[in-house]
């Protein structure tokens, strides 16, 4: 069992520290919002719940989270630090460079950075050969799959030992060869995202619209076959002549998209204001909670 100091109590650090405590390990989770902090033992109990954990691990894992105001103190006695705060490079660097004041040279330092190449974020260190990616998908405790990544100076057997440990947690664990931005997950979902957008912007369809096509299709066949494996299955002939004619009218766009920004200005930010792409009514987010994990579960 290993010993974890999670910085970040909000939407992927709570579900890590599940994920972890579930699979015995003790976690200190500290947050600088004493609001965020203060909420962790319900959203962690909520979690619990709706990943469907018995009434005897729910209190397993529950003894095993321990909020923990002082940043010092979370990670002390740490074996390994993750760092989930937000994708701003500025406060990676501010609260790494917080860690490497605590902690030992040799204690591992997971980033679950989805976005920022690591050795960006890692060029500041005084150790960058102790941080890895790690990242996690939302939400942790209930998707299989760790993305594993290298920075340009990770040492090469920090790198089999997450591995190893995320393989006895029972979670599925990729690693890339190189550091990338996005990793592969972001860099394929947020492509998708582009297209939708595009389609959206050029008037072909409205936002729901897009939702009912990509669940009632290829969405329900990419838990079974990835598109790797169906472009071989459909045949590369194939698949070259359906690109070949597609590719000159998809988006290639690298800037903002203005649906998004109007909605912005207005106002509109998602489900947190009540309204975004969609209609967001109070009872919607639980709505989608539940059918997301109730969907994963049944693909899994």
């Amino acid at each position: 069992m290993a010993r974890f100091g999670i910085i970040g109590a909000g939407l992927m650090g709570h579900g890590i520290a599940v994920a972890l405590a579930q699979g015995g390990h003790r976690v200190h989770v500290h947050d600088r919002d004493p609001a965020t902090l203060g909420s962790l033992d319900i959203r962690v109990e909520k979690a619990l719940r709706l990943c469907g954990a018995s009434e005897e691990e729910s209190s397993r894992a529950r003894d095993r989270i321990v909020p923990t105001p002082d940043l010092p103190d979370a990670l002390r006695a740490a074996d390994v630090v993750v760092e989930a705060v937000p994708e701003r490079l500025s406060v990676k660097h501010e609260v790494i460079a917080e860690v490497e004041a605590v902690v030992s040279p040799r204690v591992p330092v997971w980033s679950n950075t989805s976005v920022l190449p690591l050795t960006d974020i890692g060029s500041a260190m005084r150790h960058p050969e102790r941080l890895v990616g790690v990242h996690w998908w939302n939400p942790p405790h209930v998707i299989p799959l760790v993305e594993i990544a290298p920075s340009a100076r990770t040492a090469p057997e920090l790198v089999s030992q997450v591995e190893d440990l995320l393989g006895a947690l029972g979670k599925t664990t990729v690693r890339l060869h190189r550091d990338v931005p996005g990793f592969i997950g972001n860099r394929l979902q947020f492509a998708l995202l582009r297209e939708a957008l595009h389609l959206l912007q050029e008037g072909v369809c409205d936002a729901a619209t897009i939702d009912t096509v990509v669940r009632s299709s290829f969405g329900l066949r990419l838990a079974s076959v990835g598109p790797m494996e169906n472009a071989d299955y459909i045949g590369l002939d194939l698949t070259s002549s359906i690109l070949t004619n597609l590719a000159p009218g998809l988006s290639a766009s690298s800037g903002p998209f203005s649906c998004l920004n109007d909605l912005l200005a207005d106002g509109h930010r998602g489900r947190a204001s009540g309204q975004g792409l969609l209609p967001w009514p109070l009872d919607r987010g639980d709505e989608v909670a539940r059918r997301l994990i109730d969907g994963v579960r049944r693909n899994l």
